[in-house]
């Protein structure tokens, strides 16, 4: 009983997202909405129940087994795949390492400087 409990949790959440989403027309994932609604619910909770607890473990134990259709399509579309591998492995990777490498600059540009504990008593020591 306890698992259809967590699973009619899951399913009244994504329902919730999908209601959400319809109303506001909001440009957000219905699914990202229904984890939003989950959260708050939860957070209102206290707890997470028993029966969601086991549905939700369970569905991570066995996560590798929602990759397979991805990797059935891909494996069907091979052919344009290896046309169009260059490019997109290209963009992949551009779209990747430039946002990394701005987010380090400006992060290096606006984060205050940092003093390990040591140097901090150190110098408090010598004034």
């Amino acid at each position: 009983m306890q698992i259809i409990f967590g699973l009619a949790c899951l399913c009244l959440s994504l329902l919730a997202g999908e209601v959400v989403k319809d109303l506001t027309q909001a440009a957000i994932p219905a699914p990202v909405l229904a984890v939003v609604i989950l959260l708050a619910a939860l957070g209102v909770y206290g707890r997470v129940p028993d029966g969601l607890r086991l549905v939700g473990e369970f569905l991570l134990r066995h996560m590798a087994l929602f990759f397979i259709p991805v990797l059935v399509g891909m494996l069907a579309l091979s052919d344009m795949l290896r046309v169009i591998l260059g490019p997109l492995s290209l963009i992949i990777f551009v779209s990747t390492v430039v946002p990394l490498f701005v987010t380090g600059w400006i992060f290096q540009k606006l984060a205050p400087p940092f003093v390990a504990p040591e140097q901090e008593a150190s110098k408090d020591e010598t004034n």
